[in-house]
């Protein structure tokens, strides 16, 4: 795949030049949403209103990719914007080193004067030692490396009392998804006291396994039946090479294939989970309006990787088919004149392109 940096073609679609104060950014970051769960993409059965609204005042990039389909590994690739194999990190290979973790977006920018903050899944250890699994102790997170830590361990939890630095949200809200939207507040709040450009971090749980979404949105598909792709099912994947059949993104995740009611049930839940996104992204804008930093605030909205939803019998990821691998990516300048928003982008984009674009935002041309 031809390498295209995300971080020139925004001289295109941005002010020509940069406001003499720097802009706050935000990184939205679903987790397991593929491109085509999202309305803005042609999807009418999902229900995306906030989405589809930023991709309208913004620029919409239709061929985005992550490099490696794997949670941990997609999101050392976005921290630091280097290859799988350079950053050294996934599920049995090894945690992010805290020296590639040091030339990491979020460090950068706080040394360059960012309020920094981080809420949700953050997915991965650092840490010098070798075991990748230490993202479920909490001192191989990198908390002191922000100035408001909102992260919780592992894969997180849909329920927001779980997380300890979430936990005073979760009588208002008791799912995780909308209490990130609670925390944005706060931190915004915070960060507007300190003077300085925020850039703040939210990765979603959603709509990762298990399919639990929030009840306060039940109603929004509610006797709603959802079509199958046309690449569903075994019929569809008999041009796939016997390796690919082999691990868990075909022999696992049946609940996609084992029968219409279960099909029905999981692309529900899955669709819920995303609007549960959605809704918190127009929680977040409203937010902006009210704290009177909306005109000067970036968002970037993404996701690490894509199910597949049962296309060509795979239910999980891993293997770089494009539901897999392909996920929304969506970037919103208000800055940018109104003649140049609402912009689709056919250009090839890619995970690795979060980590320079933001910091090019930042007016930091050079890192690593």
């Amino acid at each position: 795949m031809k390498k295209i940096f995300l971080s020139l073609i925004i001289c295109t679609i941005t002010a020509s030049s940069f406001a003499q104060d720097r802009p706050n950014i935000i990184f939205l970051l679903s987790d397991d949403q593929t491109n085509i769960a999202t309305g803005c993409y042609g999807n009418d059965q999902v229900v995306t209103p906030n989405m589809d609204t930023l991709a309208k005042e913004g620029v919409l990039f239709e061929n985005h990719y992550n490099t490696t389909a794997i949670c941990m590994a997609s999101r050392a690739v976005i921290l630091t914007g280097m290859y799988e194999y350079k950053a050294g990190c996934n599920f049995d290979h090894g945690p992010l080193r805290k020296e590639k973790f040091a030339k990491s977006y979020p460090v950068l920018l706080r040394e360059q004067g960012y309020y920094t903050g981080f809420a949700g899944k953050f997915g991965l250890a650092v840490s010098d030692e070798g075991n990748s699994t230490r993202h479920n102790s909490w001192d191989a997170l990198p908390i002191d490396d922000f100035d408001n830590w909102a992260g919780g361990l592992g894969q997180t939890s849909y329920q927001t009392s779980k997380n300890k630095y979430m936990a005073k949200y979760a009588e208002k809200y008791p799912h995780s998804t909308r209490a990130y939207a609670a925390w944005a507040e706060d931190f915004v709040i915070e960060a507007k006291q300190t003077g300085k450009p925020f850039a703040m971090s939210i990765s979603f749980k959603a709509p990762h396994m298990p399919f639990s979404p929030d009840q306060y949105f039940d109603y929004v598909y509610e006797g709603k039946t959802y079509k199958k792709p046309g690449n569903y099912g075994a019929g569809n994947a008999t041009h796939i090479a016997p390796q690919a059949k082999t691990g868990r993104q075909y022999k696992g995740y049946t609940f996609w294939r084992d029968s219409e009611e279960s099909y029905q049930e999981t692309i529900k839940n899955y669709n819920q989970l995303i609007h549960g996104v959605d809704y918190a992204l127009g929680m977040i804008r409203k937010m902006l309006e009210e704290q009177g930093v909306a005109d000067n605030t970036i968002i970037i909205f993404t996701s690490d990787n894509g199910y597949s939803c049962g296309a060509h019998n795979m239910g999980g990821k891993v293997l770089p088919y494009e539901e897999a691998s392909k996920s929304p990516l969506i970037i919103y300048d208000p800055r940018t004149p109104i003649k140049e928003r609402g912009v689709r982008r056919e250009e090839i984009t890619a995970n690795i392109d979060m980590a320079p674009t933001i910091l090019r935002y930042a007016g930091i041309e050079r890192f690593g």
